[in-house]
């Protein structure tokens, strides 16, 4: 009996033994069910249509669709810490991307061109694209008896704050056209609300005037006509928007009126020493746009140049510590600006980083070195919040490179450059498109072939330690 009940004892050990194990297995089962699969990031130098791996760190595929990898980005718009534009064009497309969690998520804003167009951003982030035929040429334009031709009037497309498309096209009231009357080509929108943007127009020669428009249904606005001793610049400068004119000897600054009020009486730009050529640069685009800011570069005589800061309210002239380098661009900052220059020491091409109170520190050695052999090279730079981050595409017929450095102590010392990428052919060639910062933040397009297949992507990566590292945002 004893051995028996021995037995039973044994039995239902073997059978709590079965169930125990059997429930465990099940526990390990699910577990490994609900696991994630294991993510291998692409070798250094390789991409996937969703990740490229660096030499500095990994970056994050953009969708396809937002923007074809043939787009050149022509201006960047950096609002504020969260906020930016970055704004471009195909031949048939005109094409923005949008950002308003500093480059976490993007969404496109994108419309077929046939003539121009140009982008331009408000102060409260409202994006329009004004767009318009190009002219014909001068024998056709010449109508019956020598008459002026019809102008047609160009559109502006609104994109409110978080819109995830362009509004319908508002065509521009234009005013009757006299003879010799220059068209509005490449005419850049003044944006003064989600509601109005201005365009500036030369109804007659040598006289100017804003127009306005809105969004589908808007009220129309009356012309405002600037005084005819005053020339007019044709682009406006910062966020509200300003308008600069020259009269004589000296640069006016104003604010866009808003519609249905007047002009406000200029303001004199102090420090520079007009000419046709100083002219001429300030109607082009600005260099670079950041939060209420336009800058641009300015020839000054004899073989100089200064840096032109406007606002709405605000105007300063920032004369560079040394001459200004070949190909030299502008990187703006929340209250600084980059530019590269040639040293006085040595002959170098260096970065001076100056602050809008007109302070300069000129970099002590290169950021970047040269190549040996005969190349093109060129560099974008931003300030941060504690230094400067800077970047450099060279290129020969056989050889690409693209570095990267950075200073911490303003701009006065530089750490040794590091590879981004590298190559002896075009394959897996990596190419900034745009660098932005957002204070300690800072923000690389990038675009590389997409491995194992004839198409490139478009990639972002960030930093949020002023550039010593990068990762996927």
């Amino acid at each position: 009996m004893a051995r028996a009940k021995g037995a039973s004892m044994l039995r239902a050990g073997v059978s709590a033994t079965a169930i125990a194990l059997a429930a465990l297995l099940s526990v390990g089962c699910k577990k490994r069910e609900k696991e994630a699969p294991i993510h291998v990031p692409p070798p250094q130098g390789a991409a996937s249509a969703d990740e490229l791996t660096t030499a500095v760190g990994q970056a994050r595929g953009l969708n396809s669709a937002l923007a074809p990898t043939s787009t050149r980005w022509r201006r960047v718009f950096v609002l504020d810490e969260k906020r930016a534009v970055v704004a471009g064009e195909i031949e048939t497309e005109a094409i923005a991307l949008v950002t308003e969690n500093a480059g976490r998520t993007w969404r496109a804003l994108r419309r077929p061109r046939e003539g121009w167009s140009t982008w331009s951003v408000g102060q409260d982030g409202t994006t329009v694209l004004a767009v318009g035929p190009r002219p014909p040429a001068a024998p056709a334009a010449r109508g019956a008896a020598g008459a002026q031709p019809a102008i047609e009037p160009p559109s502006l497309l609104f994109a409110p704050v978080e819109a995830a498309d362009l509004l319908a096209p508002s065509p521009v009231a234009l005013p009757a056209q006299s003879r010799g009357a220059r068209p509005p080509v490449d005419a850049v929108p003044a944006v003064l609300s989600a509601e109005s943007a201005a365009l500036l127009i030369e109804p007659k020669p040598r006289q100017a005037a804003l127009v306005y428009a809105g969004p589908p249904g808007a009220a129309p606005a009356p012309v405002v006509a600037l005084p005819p001793q005053e020339q007019a610049l044709p682009i406006p400068y910062g966020r509200p928007p300003a308008l600069l004119s020259v009269r004589g000897r000296n640069l006016l600054a104003r604010p866009v009126p808003a519609p249905g009020k007047p002009l406000e009486a200029p303001r004199n730009i102090a420090g520079l020493v007009m000419s046709p050529a100083v002219t001429a640069a300030l109607s082009a685009t600005p260099a670079c746009d950041v939060a209420e800011w336009s800058i641009q570069l300015v020839p000054q005589p004899p073989d100089r140049n200064v840096l032109v800061a406007v606002s709405a309210q605000q105007t300063t002239v920032i004369k560079l510590p040394a001459k200004l380098a070949p190909r030299a661009a502008i990187g703006c900052g929340a209250d600084r600006v980059t530019v590269e220059v040639i040293s006085p020491t040595n002959g170098e091409t260096t970065l001076a980083t100056c602050g809008l109170d007109g302070a300069c520190i000129l970099a002590e050695k290169a950021p970047f070195r040269p190549w040996l052999e005969p190349h093109e090279r060129w560099v974008a730079s931003v300030p941060t919040r504690t230094g400067v981050a800077a970047v450099m595409t060279a290129r020969t017929a056989t050889r690409w490179g693209l570095y990267l450095t950075h200073s911490t102590d303003g701009g006065k010392l530089y750490e040794f450059q590091r590879t981004i990428g590298e190559g002896q052919s075009e394959r897996g060639r990596i190419e900034l498109g745009a660098l932005l910062s957002f204070g300690n933040r800072l923000l690389m397009l990038l675009q590389a072939d997409v491995t194992g297949t004839s198409r490139r992507g478009w990639y972002v990566t960030v930093s949020e330690d002023s550039g010593l590292t990068w990762s996927p945002p």
